[in-house]
């Protein structure tokens, strides 16, 4: 489910300014800018996490986005179970600081969120 068709491979800089490739989706529902991120399967967990600043910078200039309506949510795979952390910021102008993480774990926003990133998901579930 990881890297469906609604993710595009996109290149960005970790905290070191290396290049590195993130599948991206961006979504927008009920006037929030759903970044969805999903990290290679060879990353560790805590690639997103070590770089979650300087990917949310990118990806709020990439797709043009206003800060106040960003939500960056990583989308993890382990053990065949897909999680959802959404990562939080405190910005200050466009630069985000702070960054913190926290698992969704509300049926209704996580079928929510997973309805954005892989439709055919959920209706099979629902089926």
């Amino acid at each position: 489910m990881l890297m469906n068709p609604l993710f595009v491979d996109t290149s960005l800089n970790n905290r070191l300014g290396q290049e590195v490739r993130l599948g991206v989706c961006h979504s927008q529902y009920q006037g929030r800018d759903y970044v969805f991120v999903a990290a290679p399967t060879q990353q560790a967990s805590s690639f997103v996490g070590k770089n979650a600043e300087p990917f949310a910078f990118q990806l709020r200039e990439k797709f043009a986005l206003d800060a106040r309506r960003l939500e960056l949510v990583e989308v993890r795979e382990v053990d065949g179970a897909t999680h959802l952390l959404r990562w939080r910021f405190e910005w200050v102008g466009n630069s985000p600081l702070s960054a913190r993480s926290e698992e969704i774990n509300s049926p209704g926003l996580r079928a929510t969120l997973l309805q954005l990133i892989d439709p055919a998901q959920v209706v099979a579930a629902t089926a």
